[in-house]
């Protein structure tokens, strides 16, 4: 080593060994590099065992207070170190990213059609009708697609536009209509103010429909409920997220 290093590490005396300066210094980085040595085992067998790391997850709708909110607040009281980070998406664009691997886990409304992809069917919601205030269907406990087959209807280009248009167009046509979409590139939030000043309807979800806007009602959308599903590859091995899919598994056998 001494020869490789091309300095002397220890004084050699009859009466013992001792280091020199450049020992000195040697002994203080190789006990620092060692420290780290043990420092990143350490770390990787905690994500190992997947109590610390990060899980993405996507999202086709906003997080709502039933089963989704209630399994993310257990994961997050269960794995206080592992990071959880979040994006919204289309179902196209979720399915992208999780064939890429740039996301781990996506809960989006029950896909027709995964592909590769791994799937299972979790909870339900109700499926609203987004109405002005001073739309005189806001009389009607219950809306048929019958009472709104003639309606216009406001999505967004973001997600879930796309989805919801999608959601429209299948159940209408279903029924002999075509329906008027108009595609506006707004926030949701926008998309709302919209609805309340008159431009046309909408279609929410439950969790959705749990937030208030104002000059906006919800009425149910009757005989129509919306599953959703995770959606995941079979190919992803982070640890953390097998810890989350398995709370979900468990979570959805008791719900």
């Amino acid at each position: 080593m001494e020869d490789g290093l091309g300095s002397s590490l220890f004084l050699r005396k009859r009466s013992g060994v001792s280091l020199t300066q450049a020992g000195s210094i040697f002994v203080e980085h190789a006990q620092a590099a060692l420290n780290e040595i043990d420092r990143a085992v350490g770390d990787v067998g905690t994500i190992g065992r997947g109590r610390s790391g990060t899980v993405r997850v996507g999202l086709s709708s906003p997080l709502a207070t039933g089963f989704l909110g209630e399994l993310l607040i257990r994961f997050c009281q269960q794995h206080e170190a592992v990071q959880l980070e979040f994006v919204e998406g289309t179902h196209t664009q979720l399915f992208e990213d999780l064939e890429r691997g740039n996301l781990d886990i996506a809960f989006m409304a029950a896909p027709l059609d995964t592909g590769s992809l791994a799937t299972k069917r979790l909870w339900t919601e109700d499926v609203f009708v987004v109405l002005s205030e001073n739309d005189a269907l806001t009389k009607k406990s219950g809306i048929a697609w019958s009472d709104i087959r003639l309606k216009q209807f406001l999505v967004t280009e973001a997600a879930p536009g796309r989805d919801i248009e999608a959601f429209v167009f299948r159940h209408l046509s279903s029924i002999g209509y075509s329906p008027r979409i108009q595609r506006d590139r707004v926030s949701s939030q926008t998309l709302m103010q919209l609805v309340a000043i008159g431009r046309g309807i909408s279609i929410a979800s439950q969790s959705v429909a749990e937030t208030s806007f104002p000059g906006i009602t919800y009425r149910k959308l009757e005989g129509c409920a919306l599953p959703f599903s995770a959606v995941w590859s079979t190919e992803n091995d982070n640890p953390p997220f097998r810890r989350l899919l398995s709370l979900t598994a468990g979570q959805a056998a008791t719900a």
